[in-house]
């Protein structure tokens, strides 16, 4: 009777051409987004749902992750995930998980059809840890161990699983990824016979245009003893905060979703019409923090509650305040525009930029820049494939000496009409004394004598 409630368990949750057989829930998919896109995930597989698709990408991780999925499915099965990713820079990325099937309301029968306990449940448990190191900036290798459980009413059972990925990156926009799992053909023993779960490969391909404005991606799966099947997904960024997503699933039906990014968090939505399940739905929630690629950038010398640098005397320079990540930099940029948008002046190197970057005020002719109001985005792009940018604005005037207005007064002569007696009089200097005569004594004559003048 075992055999019959996994028969009905595994059609209840299932969504895939493959399911029906041991551990067939771990071929269902992690995250909405990726599930929105057909499961053509295994070269994309740039957030925490790594973990899942390609533990080799976790390597790329570049902030901490909090993933949550629910998808709700036939005869009251539900579906959960729950997924946390680690960055750990030059060290690689690390991740846990636990993806739980569960179905509430069986009961137990025995071989005379009678029961033989209350309602109960049924439910498969993954509880997996993942790890990603890349080497030579676009090559990555990774390794995921799962505690896989399976329990069925009063009876439960055990394995381990171990899985092995690739992921790479060989030109600028396009990534590949390879997953082989289940490489030991773990069992699970429920009854007297024991369920062998088979191995799975993946192969996917991504191409990615610039700024991830649009992802197409495309996997082959096989797993053992079946035919492969095939999955494309499609992604359109039109701004940070919207994503907009469709794909082909391995049950050759559409599906499609989106993504909404306020902040921290990332609300994703997926939708499937499948032949068996009828419409199903998936949701998920990520919260993100502390990116480890965050570049900082500021303008010194701003006057204090303020926008404004002010010019001082012969000075032709504006200093830049740089603290860049210590990891390893394809390029960064410096892209300064005027009132009216016009780029005044582009700098750039292919190094680190230190701690200060310098703009002597001229453009991209060596003239020397008006004053007014300014705008700069600073990007830097990482050999690890990622990007930051960070924007601002200040304004650039010249230093003037003001001069404070200063209220005189003069009190007009005593009887002036238009007086005005609340001011005191100033003080009358003294007469000059009249000169007198006084005696002079001159060099004297030529005959030496003395020469008195009047």
């Amino acid at each position: 009777m075992t055999s019959f409630l996994l028969v009905s368990f595994s059609l209840a949750s299932r969504s895939e051409t493959t399911f029906g057989q041991a551990g067939d829930y771990l071929l269902y998919g992690a995250g909405a987004r990726a599930l929105a896109m057909g499961g053509a995930f295994t070269a994309v597989a740039d957030d925490v749902s790594a973990e899942y698709w390609n533990p080799a990408a976790l390597s790329f991780l570049d902030e901490y992750q909090l993933h949550t999925m629910y998808a709700p499915l036939n005869l009251g099965t539900k579906l959960y995930d729950l997924a946390l990713g680690v960055p750990l820079g030059p060290l690689g990325g690390l991740a846990v998980s636990d993806m739980l099937l569960r179905s509430d309301g069986f009961q137990g029968r025995d071989d005379l059809n009678l029961a033989s306990g209350g309602d109960g449940a049924v439910s498969q448990n993954a509880l997996s840890l993942s790890y990603g190191k890349s080497f030579r900036d676009f090559w990555a290798a990774g390794a995921r161990v799962r505690f896989l459980q399976q329990k069925v009413l009063s009876r439960s059972g055990s394995a381990f699983a171990v899985d092995l990925s690739g992921y790479t990156r060989p030109w600028h926009g396009v990534s590949a990824g390879l997953a082989l799992n289940n490489l030991n053909k773990p069992e699970i023993t429920l009854g007297d016979d024991a369920d062998p779960i088979r191995p799975v490969a993946r192969f996917g391909l991504a191409f990615r245009a610039p700024r991830d404005l649009i992802i197409v991606s495309m996997d082959a799966n096989k797993t053992e003893r079946q035919n492969p099947y095939y999955v494309a997904g499609l992604e359109y960024n039109p701004t940070p905060l919207l994503s907009l997503r469709t794909g082909w699933d391995q049950n050759q039906e559409w599906t499609a979703g989106l993504g909404v990014a306020l902040r921290l968090f990332r609300f994703d939505y997926a939708f499937a019409n499948q032949q068996d399940l009828g419409s199903t739905n998936k949701v998920s929630l990520t919260l993100r923090w502390g990116n480890i690629y965050q570049a900082k950038i500021s303008p010194e010398g701003l006057a204090p509650n303020s926008d404004s640098i002010y010019i001082e005397g012969l000075k032709n320079e504006v200093k830049f305040k740089i603290d860049v990540p210590n990891f390893k930099i394809a390029r960064w940029t410096l892209i300064l525009t005027d009132e009216e948008g016009k780029i005044v002046r582009t700098l750039a190197e292919q190094f680190h930029p230190g701690s200060t970057i310098l703009w002597d005020m001229t453009d991209e002719n060596g003239r020397p820049v008006k004053r007014g109001l300014y705008r700069y985005r600073f990007a830097v792009e990482y050999k690890a494939g990622r990007l930051w940018e960070e924007r601002g604005k200040f304004r650039l005037d010249y230093k003037s000496n003001i001069v404070p207005d200063v209220e005189i007064r003069m009190r007009a002569p005593e009887g002036l009409e238009g007086a005005d007696p609340s001011v005191p009089a100033a003080p009358v200097a003294p007469p000059v004394p009249k000169a007198e005569s006084v005696p002079v004594l001159d060099g004297g004559g030529a005959d030496g004598g003395e020469r008195v003048t009047n």
